[in-house]
């Protein structure tokens, strides 16, 4: 067999060590150091975006509790404005049937006789 030929087998041996030193620093002293830098910076990106995921989940969920709240209460104010602006309408629907209840009796009345402070006092009253 040509691998155990004694004439090469020393030197079969020395290049098999020799590749295995190289290779053995080479991995321990620059490639794994390089590696594990690598998974920490990667480990360490990896928290920050989680949390700043979990923050902006809070965020997020905050400003729209925030928006649904401000929405909420714009839509309170409108409908109390709308209701008063209606028992504002009523008022004066029924400050104009009295008015109009007034003057229609006035017409049957004969407003000669009455006189100006009376005439004021009874439509104004």
């Amino acid at each position: 067999m040509p691998q155990f030929d004694i004439f090469s087998f020393f030197s079969q041996l020395f290049w098999v060590f020799l590749a295995f030193i190289t290779l053995y620093l080479l991995f321990s002293f620059y490639l794994l150091p390089a590696l594990a830098a690598i998974l920490k910076i990667r480990k360490r990106k990896l928290a920050q975006i989680g949390a700043s995921t979990t923050n902006d989940v809070i965020t997020t969920s905050n400003v729209l509790t925030d928006s649904t709240n401000s929405l909420v209460t714009n839509f309170n104010t409108k409908l109390s404005n709308i209701d008063n602006s209606f028992s504002q309408k009523n008022t004066l629907n029924s400050k104009l049937s009295v008015f109009s209840l007034k003057v229609e009796t006035s017409r049957q009345f004969n407003l000669s006789i009455l006189s100006k402070t009376q005439l004021v006092s009874f439509f104004f009253a």
